[in-house]
């Protein structure tokens, strides 16, 4: 029974209606994947680049989606993350099966488009809620510190800065 209380506590925490960065966030995430699906009608189903990127995509799919399903508890969370998953499980299966999607190519890329278009009018929700519901934290809960906050910032600027010129080195075949 704690961890599920420890999984509600975090869903609290990190819920996209009662913070406003967060439900900016899957808005811009939306946005930004209905352009790109947009843009990808009529191509081939996008597939990894290297081995390095199909292990990422693995370990999102196997790893990360069912973390964040479990953390966030809401319909319009879970629906982005599920389209998102699957999404990044095609992108997997098309590497191994090059030629499985290849007939449904055109309904494939609308029906994503679909998916992205009502997850993008779902989370246009978000930011609304969160302005009238602001998470309060408990007493017992120490509020974080700005300082905590621009830490964890540079450590995610530097870790980019690093993968980026990791890909940037590695030749590509």
């Amino acid at each position: 029974m704690p961890a599920k209380l420890s999984n509600e506590l975090r869903h609290e925490r990190l819920c996209a209606f009662t913070h406003a960065r967060v439900a900016w966030f899957f808005v811009a995430l939306c946005a930004l994947e209905v352009y790109s699906s947009w843009k990808a009608l009529g191509r081939p189903i996008s597939r990894p680049a290297s081995l390095f990127d199909l292990l990422f995509y693995i370990l999102v799919v196997v790893v990360y989606a069912p973390i964040f399903l479990m953390i966030f508890r809401c319909f319009s969370e879970r629906f982005i993350i599920a389209v998102a998953t699957v999404h990044i499980a095609m992108a997997v299966v098309s590497w191994f099966a090059p030629g499985l999607f290849r007939p449904y190519t055109n309904f494939i890329g609308w029906a994503f488009v679909a998916l992205w278009i009502a997850g993008l009018v779902l989370s246009l929700n978000m930011p609304i809620q969160a302005i009238r519901n602001p998470y309060i934290a408990p007493e017992g809960e120490e509020a974080s510190s700005p300082k905590k906050g621009l830490v964890i910032l540079g450590a995610v600027i530097v870790i980019a800065f690093l993968l980026g010129l990791t890909l940037y080195w590695i030749p590509s075949r």
